[in-house]
């Protein structure tokens, strides 16, 4: 054999090793978690980590793109980077970019970054701490994500539900930016298609799908044991004026006349302390949000993989706004899609007026399943559930017994339909 021969072999079997390494590290997703607790005693809490993105959608600048979870390499950096980024390009009052469609960012190098749930502008500067540009021009608009992009200079932009942009800063170098997106490019991440429509099937927006199979763990639960005096201390600080109450389902009440702790048989909790009068002072989105959080943290802990599900703001008859927060759970960045709240609260005025916490459960891994391809999911879908459209598509976990299972989700217009293994 020639030497060249050889050589030429060897580089092929170098790229082949590289690729496969490649493969393993990306779709593997999320890598090994051992045991864990779906609960982490923090008292401070950064208000942001409620809302950090299930996603980051990439574009590399070739028209392809890769989708970054929370699980994913480079994520924590990316997300890290996109938020610093935000804070300092929104220099600006949003300014409606009409003539911008999807297509455009096709071909630039970008990130969007779409939150957990759409969130009001203002929300937005509040907990990024932007004071520039005036938002009046938005009031009433969510926003669902936002995109940094690199066009001869770096340039943000805001994108509400229903998919208009409005650019909020440029002028700014790009060079962190389009570093970030090199780093990402080099690491071989896996390549993410555009769903595209057929006669039987429409797509609301750009829908992605992976063109790598996924491997994702299984999950065993058990469900912690309750200290009932230590969850009690974290509310009542004088138990010489507290009641307990034991019922006959197996409920202890703690009450000292006023507020109240309900902790259930099944190890969930609700507290209640009415709002005075005193207490209904003016708070906005924001301000109620992060009572919550802070609430959150000091009675029973932040939960690993909290995220804002859901809100609300309800009008009392007194004048003041009663704000309602729910949070779920995500295990290593995916969804689990069957659960309910983990945890909802009410904040009246700056008081927590109402608390409930589902049950804390240990998380302990029990091997890899592989997942039919997302297409495939696509198809059981159509046949199944007879869906005419498609608004997402996308992994996540389902509760069944004491087990944590990987599924895929269709996302439709009206209903989330939850695909299992074909064999199942």
């Amino acid at each position: 054999m020639s030497r060249d021969f050889i050589l030429g072999w060897t580089l092929i079997l170098l790229v082949a090793i590289s690729l496969f390494l490649s493969f393993n590290i990306w779709s593997r997703v999320p890598g090994h978690l051992g045991t864990a607790r779906t609960v982490q005693y923090e008292k401070n809490i950064d208000p942001i980590s409620a809302v950090s993105p299930e996603k980051i959608l990439v574009y590399l600048g070739n028209s392809f793109n890769t989708i970054l979870k929370p699980s994913s390499p480079l994520y924590d950096k990316t997300w890290a980077i996109s938020k610093k980024l935000l804070a300092s390009q929104w220099t600006i009052s949003p300014e409606p970019m009409t003539n911008i469609k999807q297509e455009y960012f096709t071909y630039k190098k970008g990130l969007e970054v779409f939150f957990p749930t759409p969130l009001p502008p203002s929300f937005i500067k509040q907990l990024f701490d932007i004071s520039a540009g005036d938002t009046s021009i938005i009031d009433g608009k969510l926003i669902r994500s936002f995109i940094l992009v690199s066009d001869g200079e770096l340039l943000c932009y805001l994108t509400d539900s229903d998919g208009s942009y409005y650019k909020v800063g440029k002028g700014d170098s790009d060079a962190e930016l389009t570093g970030l997106i090199k780093e990402i490019n080099d690491s071989s991440p896996p390549m993410f298609a555009s769903l595209t429509a057929d006669v039987n099937l429409k797509v609301n927006g750009d829908v992605y799908v992976s063109l790598l199979p996924y491997e994702l763990p299984m999950y065993s639960l058990k469900k912690e044991t309750i200290l009932e005096e230590q969850v009690a201390s974290e509310f009542f600080m004088d138990f010489s004026v507290t009641r307990r109450i034991e019922e006959r389902d197996g409920t202890i009440i703690y009450t000292d006349g006023q507020q109240g702790l309900r902790i259930y048989d099944d190890g969930s909790i609700e507290y209640n302390f009415p709002v005075t009068q005193e207490q209904r002072k003016t708070q906005n989105l924001y301000e109620a949000f992060k009572t919550a959080i802070d609430f959150v943290a000091s009675h029973g802990g932040w939960p690993e993989g909290g995220y804002l599900a859901s809100y609300e703001a309800k009008s009392e008859s007194q004048g003041s706004t009663t704000y309602i927060f729910r949070f779920k759970i995500r295990v290593n960045g995916f969804r689990i899609v069957n659960s309910d709240d983990y945890i909802v609260i009410a904040v009246e005025g700056n008081q927590v007026k109402n608390y409930y916490r589902d049950v804390a459960w240990s998380i302990k891994q029990e091997g890899i399943r592989d997942l039919m391809t997302p297409v495939e999911a696509l198809n059981a879908a159509v046949s199944t559930k007879n869906i005419k459209t498609v608004n997402d598509i996308y992994p996540g976990y389902m509760i069944e017994g004491e087990k944590l299972k990987p599924v895929w989700v269709i996302k439709t217009a009206d209903m989330e339909v939850i695909i299992q293994d074909l064999s199942e």
